[in-house]
């Protein structure tokens, strides 16, 4: 099911928030440049303390687009040493959401042009480049580490996607490290094909694992009421939320740390 949720999320900024600040940069607002294949891209960029390189992790929205909360994690995750940095693939194209159409809306795409971006900038650490992606920006995560498609963008080293839809990349072979975070009683993008992905990708001896939370519906991470999407549950659980955003945080620590 390509459905995709409004999954804007503080996952990675609650996550963090248990742990000690450190200093970063004011973050800002850029545009990244027009390719052949892109259009300009505006991101929200926030640098860590120092003149780097460091190393960079660049979040991916859902179907709703860019906000604030995405901002949060950028800024977040820079506080700990990273380059965050989060793209807006709807602006370009003057969508307000994509919650309605089958597609990624040109993320992945984007996502390819912002992380070369990346590698040309001197306070990034060219090959030391991670994604964390939330439904329609984990279905853009899966596109990018999709080794039978195009090869991973240079410098990726590890990706992280909640709740993605798995239902079309059964063969899918990661070609960087891939955690997986889903729900147990997500009726949006159900986990069992991700299961199954994962078990193919473990007996190819790939490096890819997945956390499904007992009970945990689609968008289980965005704080709120209990509510309906497209006739189908959401609900908030700050457990899974918790969990998820420290193993997140453990595997860019491992995958992209010198």
């Amino acid at each position: 099911m390509k459905l995709a949720f409004l999954a804007l999320t503080l996952t990675l900024a609650a996550g963090f928030a248990a742990l000690a600040e450190l200093p970063a940069r004011a973050a800002v607002m850029l545009v990244v440049p027009a390719t052949a294949q892109t259009p300009a891209i505006p991101i929200y960029l926030a640098r860590p303390d120092g003149d780097g390189p460091s190393p960079a992790v660049l979040f991916l929205h859902g179907c709703g687009g860019f906000d604030g909360r995405l901002a949060v994690a950028a800024d977040r995750i820079a506080m700990h040493g990273f380059v965050g940095v989060a793209l807006d693939a709807l602006g370009p194209k003057g969508m307000q959401t994509a919650c309605t159409g089958n597609s990624d809306a040109g993320e992945t795409a984007a996502a390819r042009a912002v992380l070369a971006w990346l590698r040309t900038q001197k306070y990034v650490a060219k090959d030391r480049l991670g994604v964390v992606g939330f439904s329609m920006g984990a279905d853009a995560a899966l596109a990018l580490t999709d080794t039978h498609g195009a090869t991973p963008p240079a410098g990726l080293r590890a990706a992280a996607a909640y709740y993605p839809s798995c239902e079309e990349r059964e063969g899918l072979v990661a070609g960087v490290p891939l955690a997986i975070f889903d729900g147990s009683a997500d009726t949006v993008t159900p986990p069992a094909p991700c299961a199954a992905m994962v078990r193919a990708g473990a007996v190819a001896g790939k490096t890819i694992t997945i956390t499904t939370y007992p009970g945990a519906t689609h968008g289980f991470d965005v704080p709120g009421p209990d509510r309906q999407f497209f006739g189908q549950p959401i609900r908030f659980d700050q457990s899974a939320t918790e969990d998820a955003a420290l193993q997140t945080y453990h595997l860019l620590t491992r995958y992209l740390e010198p």
